[in-house]
């Protein structure tokens, strides 16, 4: 299998330290396998993207905007040609030694996946909340917070899928002088389907419940813990049951030019989020950085994941892996304002269904520009 890769223009939308940034570019992709299926079909597409972003602070005020758009446009399937938009943005407060409060708001899009849907569609999910922390001591806070969450689908075939979220939560936290942190966050919600199919047996509606507890530690002076473990009991007719959701990031400054990134998740997705729906996702990655230069960054990576899929009308309960290596990732920095970029995957997926057993490659090279 052979992968290709062609010069393109890539940006990320991420606020930079700068007052205000605008980046503009696209990105080329070629792919061995778009379909997803047992039989190859490549497909070569370019995305094109535009963003600005804004960071603000004076005094205890710290604001932050940013918006991009995509554009994707395919060379065999221009029927899937797309367009969409993401954003972000953030006011946090510190009004006293005690009292700070956090607004934040996030849209994040993707088109889909050719084994999620074969049609055009784009997932679009917008995320709102807000918090307040009471500072009780050096060492000790409380926090009482509200979220709301926004998934939608643009093809109206699968509008059955869109949700509305609603959440508060209330936590408490403690950390150390070496910037550790620990906290306990109690979440309760809903979530209703807001589009569910006609006449339908059963509805994805579901009230749910989490107690989880989150940690950052400093374990040594190059070796950083991340970790957050959550256990849930949801109430409906589909989406019923108790389970557990983790996740582990461990990073290790091996010297001061290479960084070693260890992280494992866990998660039991409800029943809707995606139309694929597993019941259970286990991933594994390992991530390893190097700075040879100021203005080079080689990283290299590899996964494996687990998922598990309950028995439906037309297909049995099975287990599915996904294993994914990244041989090369390259940053180089050309200028204040050019940035180099070197992509390259390899995914393999098992799968008992012959339709879901597939491999692909790919990768892209591009440049960034920041203005």
């Amino acid at each position: 299998m052979m992968a290709l890769a062609g010069v393109a223009l890539s940006a990320s939308h991420a606020v930079a330290e700068d007052r205000f940034t605008l980046m503009l570019g696209a990105q080329e992709y070629w792919d061995s396998n778009f379909a997803r299926n047992a039989e190859v079909d490549s497909e070569h597409y370019t995305r094109a993207t535009a963003s600005v972003a804004l960071h603000e602070r004076w005094s205890k005020q710290d604001i932050a905007l940013g918006v991009s758009g995509s554009r994707y446009a395919y060379a065999q399937r221009d029927d899937l040609d797309v367009s969409f938009y993401e954003g972000k943005a953030r006011w946090r407060s510190d009004w006293n030694s005690r009292v700070k409060t956090a607004f934040a708001w996030a849209r994040d899009a993707y088109a889909v996946d050719r084994l999620e849907f074969a049609d055009k569609d784009v997932v679009a999910r917008d995320d709102a909340s807000g918090e307040l922390t009471l500072g009780m001591g050096k060492y000790l806070g409380l926090t009482l917070g509200a979220r709301q969450v926004a998934q939608t689908h643009s093809n109206k075939l699968r509008d059955y899928l869109d949700f509305d979220e609603d959440e508060w939560f209330v936590a408490s936290s403690y950390s150390t002088a070496n910037k550790s942190s620990l906290s306990l966050r109690l979440r309760e919600g809903s979530r209703d389907y807001v589009n569910p199919v006609p006449n339908a047996v059963a509805v994805l509606d579901f009230d749910y419940r989490q107690l989880e507890i989150e940690g950052s530690w400093t374990l040594t002076r190059k070796t950083q813990l991340g970790f957050t473990l959550g256990r849930f009991k949801r109430e409906g007719d589909v989406n019923a049951g108790t389970g557990t959701q983790a996740l582990i990031d461990l990073r290790w400054a091996m010297s001061e030019k290479m960084m070693l990134s260890l992280n494992y998740s866990q998660s039991e997705p409800a029943v809707g989020e995606t139309s694929d729906s597993p019941s259970s996702v286990r991933t594994g990655k390992l991530i390893l950085g190097w700075e040879p230069r100021s203005k080079w960054l080689f990283t290299a990576a590899a996964g494996y994941s687990k998922q598990a899929y309950a028995q439906r009308l037309i297909e049995p309960a099975r287990d599915e892996t996904i294993t994914t290596f990244s041989p090369l990732a390259l940053t180089y920095q050309l200028s204040d304002l050019l940035r180099l970029r070197l992509d390259t995957q390899w995914v393999d997926r098992q799968s008992p269904l012959v339709y879901r057993d597939y491999d692909y490659v790919q990768a892209s090279l591009g440049i960034a520009l920041v203005f």
